[in-house]
């Protein structure tokens, strides 16, 4: 059924509801109504709505990746309680001095952030954990820790070859190649979009300044400025003698997680990374890594098994408001689909006059990822609708890709609906809205700039 201009009704009630009241489960839960309401009255079904939200778990994935929220906050609890968290930083800053400035705790971020190019999901999550001691530390907010995890954690995926998201844009493209018989492969041709991958780029580099010469834009110049009075009161949550809080009992589990996530991309991609499957990789890894730490520390007498337990539930309880927005988000996603609510915004892609279309669905691409809060189903939908229609017009196939993955990483990375946003909010502790205004001055700079790129290129190819 078509709906029209209908299906973009719940978007605008559940963002204006997000700014308006700065409560993200309100607001999703306004737009899940509107959107029963709207299938309710064209159909006489009024319970799709309330069936979206426990369709959630039927899928597996969707189903794996919520999981793993849970047990990343267990994670994090357990490494605190455990000592880990106050070893590492005081091997890290008083004993190595590896760690010696705000800067430093930065670029530890950063640089981790990039080297988990594999999956968005846990590289968001590993950055998180493992630089939010080194920012407390060193007054540095939570805030700055959201951008660049999120930065990184949405963005690197996308751009290296061996990252998930690249192995799922050369999935929509190849069809779409046959089509218009591009003999060139594939994968070649993704592989030659990330230089024009403008948003990406431009954030990555915008992050990194930020970091090495210390401006603070907007929202985020305020956040510092009371991160001193943070640093003060900083207090461990260490639930062990003096003599167990080492730093070995934050980073061996936290190699374990990282060590299972790669091993199970390789064992479900059958040795290739680019075509494991990440929501089984997060899943079992976090399963793993918390039986494992579980087995470790009773061995070393860090935790009784009762213990441990009790320090797991708690972290697990931490994430569970959190995770009950997750829910709603792919559940009001869910219903956009329903009303087809991209493929309304991607129709006008083919108004547009040439010159302009390439900046054209870099912006459709926006509206559309932050709408709907996904850059993978923004891919998904417009690679097979704006490639067909801009390469036989003369523009090249890499820089149709290179906009499209700019603008739905833009749009998702700043949805207050998007997992990626809200997965960040809760491994940082940062409230979700708070995290969408202190970055979004950095986004915008970054979406300026990619915006600009693409109407020069669009007027001389």
């Amino acid at each position: 059924m078509n709906y029209g201009v209908w299906s973009i009704v719940p978007i605008l009630v559940t963002l204006a509801m997000a700014f308006w009241r700065k409560n993200v489960f309100l607001a999703l839960l306004s737009g899940i109504a509107a959107a029963t309401a709207i299938t309710g009255a064209a159909t006489g079904n009024f319970l799709t709505g309330l069936e979206s939200i426990p369709a959630v778990f039927t899928d597996l994935s969707t189903t794996k990746t919520t999981l793993f929220i849970l047990m990343t906050g267990a994670v994090m609890t357990v490494v605190s309680c455990s000592g880990g968290v106050e070893g590492l930083v005081r091997c890290c800053t008083e004993r190595r001095r590896l760690v010696k400035s705000p800067v430093g705790a930065q670029l530890i971020s950063f640089v981790l952030g990039l080297l988990l190019f594999v999956d968005g999901t846990s590289s968001i999550a590993v950055t998180a954990l493992v630089g939010r001691p080194f920012f407390r530390k060193y007054g540095v907010p939570r805030e700055k820790l959201a951008l660049i995890s999120n930065s990184t954690g949405s963005a690197v995926a996308w751009i290296v070859p061996f990252g998930s998201a690249c192995a799922v844009l050369t999935t929509f493209f190849t069809p779409v190649a046959r089509e218009l018989g591009i003999t060139r492969d594939p994968f070649s041709v993704v592989m030659s979009s990330v230089v024009f991958q403008f948003y990406t780029i431009a954030l990555l580099l915008l992050v990194l300044g930020s970091i090495l010469f210390g401006y603070n834009i907007g929202p985020m110049r305020r956040a510092f400025s009371r991160s001193g009075e943070e640093a003060e009161e900083y207090r461990y949550d260490t639930r062990v003698e003096g003599g167990k809080a080492l730093a070995r009992n934050m980073i061996v589990p936290i190699v374990f997680l990282v060590a299972c996530i790669f091993a199970v991309i390789l064992a479900t991609g059958g040795g290739d990374l680019s075509a494991g499957d990440g929501g089984t990789a997060v899943f079992a890894a976090g399963l793993l890594t918390l039986l494992l730490t579980g087995a470790w520390y009773a061995l070393r007498g860090i935790a009784t098994v009762e213990e441990y337990t009790g320090w797991c539930m708690d972290g697990m309880r931490n994430m569970l408001d959190l995770t009950v927005i997750l829910v709603l988000a792919y559940a009001f996603g869910s219903l956009l689909s329903v009303l087809g609510t991209a493929g309304f915004l991607a129709q006008y892609a083919r108004m547009m006059p040439r010159a302009v279309m390439l900046a054209a669905g870099f912006l459709i691409a926006t509206a559309i990822a932050y709408a709907t809060g996904t850059s993978g189903g923004t891919a998904a939908v417009l690679v097979p609708v704006l490639t067909p229609v801009l390469v036989p017009l003369g523009v090249p196939a890499p820089f149709v890709l290179g906009a499209i993955v700019s603008g739905a990483v833009f749009g998702d990375q700043n949805s207050p609906i998007s997992d990626s946003v809200i997965l960040t909010a809760s491994v940082t502790g940062v409230p979700i809205m708070d995290h969408v205004r202190t970055q979004t001055p950095y986004t915008a700079i970054a979406w300026g700039l990619a915006l600009a790129g693409y109407l020069m290129l669009g007027f001389i190819c």
